[in-house]
């Protein structure tokens, strides 16, 4: 009968049983401390993104890629008004933002334009000529900017 002795179950004495009750405590005091440290970190963590999301979105010279400039662009300079090609994330705040600090100016009202891709059929050859986002930015009366 020594093979059924594998399943009887084995008394534990009482040093034993105070060992697993102080490990299953220590494991779990251990866990609780993780999480706390994990919390802390992820917490952490979100402040840092969002103090260097604001670094990169406020950095002027990526917001305003450069001046849009065409026939319809140059008539609308003449009534004070400058248009820009500008980043595809950007938006009015960034763009004022960014207008103020390059060139310093206030702008009075601000128009943005999202150009949609555009498809093209060049020698046979199906393709799209990208899209782009574009800012109309009004000025004053007696601001002005200069981009040439």
């Amino acid at each position: 009968m020594a093979l059924l002795d594998v399943f009887k179950k084995k008394k534990e004495s009482e040093s034993e049983k105070f060992a697993r009750k102080h490990k299953v405590r220590q494991l779990a005091e251990d866990e609780a401390k993780k999480k706390e440290k994990t919390e802390d970190d992820s917490k952490e963590k979100k402040v840092d993104k969002k103090a260097a999301k604001k670094a990169v979105d406020l950095s002027s010279s990526k917001v305003l890629i450069k001046p849009h400039v065409t026939e319809k662009a140059t008539y609308l300079n003449e009534a004070n008004v400058h248009v820009f090609k500008i980043a595809s994330n950007a938006n009015k705040i960034m763009v004022r933002q960014a207008v103020k600090k390059i060139y310093g100016v206030l702008p009075e009202r601000i128009n943005i334009i999202n150009i949609p891709d555009k498809k093209k059929f060049v020698r046979g050859k199906r393709g799209a000529k990208a899209g782009y986002k574009k800012a109309l930015v009004y000025l004053k009366k007696g601001d002005k900017i200069e981009t040439a």
